[in-house]
């Protein structure tokens, strides 16, 4: 009976560190799914990351950016979003955007993160093709009925290689071809 009751409370503790673990790896897919998807061109996936009542973003560390840069940092919608950003990473002949080096914090049905971003920007033009923003992202997540879903989402820009020109390029590129 002894042998039963600590394999019932090993397999008891098991489910929970799976349970923790799932959730870990669902708050990562959020995440990662935003740059993944927006790669991808896939807009509906990217909105569908984020939570339906809309999150704040903040890239008040890159001034050039579509969105979040403004003083009072308002909640948008996901599909507000997604247009902001498809005024300018459609303009790229091709985006990759790298995340690593993850931390996430779990607290009942609250997450944060913090995760590393290497974000290469490609549009071929007459000078360097290249541009590449190198810095972190801190999110936050709330769980909901269909998953986590992010309501906060910050851009710290570190550093830059290439061409600091070449989202303009890009801007200009998606209002060109609008027309």
């Amino acid at each position: 009976m002894k042998a039963i009751t600590t394999v019932a409370l090993l397999l008891a503790g098991a489910t929970s560190a799976v349970a923790d673990i799932s959730d870990e790896q669902q708050v990562l897919n959020a995440i990662n799914n935003v740059g993944y998807y927006a790669d991808q061109g896939d807009w509906d996936r990217v909105a569908a990351q984020f939570h339906p009542d809309g999150a704040v973003l903040d890239y008040t560390s890159y001034a050039n950016a579509s969105a979040g840069t403004s003083s009072d940092l308002p909640t948008l919608l996901p599909a507000e979003i997604v247009g902001a950003w498809q005024t300018v990473l459609p303009g790229y002949d091709r985006t990759h955007h790298l995340m690593g080096t993850e931390s996430v914090s779990i607290d009942g049905d609250r997450a944060t993160t913090t995760s590393n971003i290497y974000a290469t920007h490609i549009l071929e033009n007459e000078g360097e093709d290249t541009w590449v923003f190198i810095g972190d992202y801190q999110h936050e997540l709330i769980r909901t009925g269909s998953g986590w879903k992010i309501t906060f989402m910050r851009a710290n820009l570190r550093a830059q290689l290439g061409n600091p020109e070449l989202p303009a390029l890009a801007m200009e590129r998606v209002k060109a071809e609008a027309r």
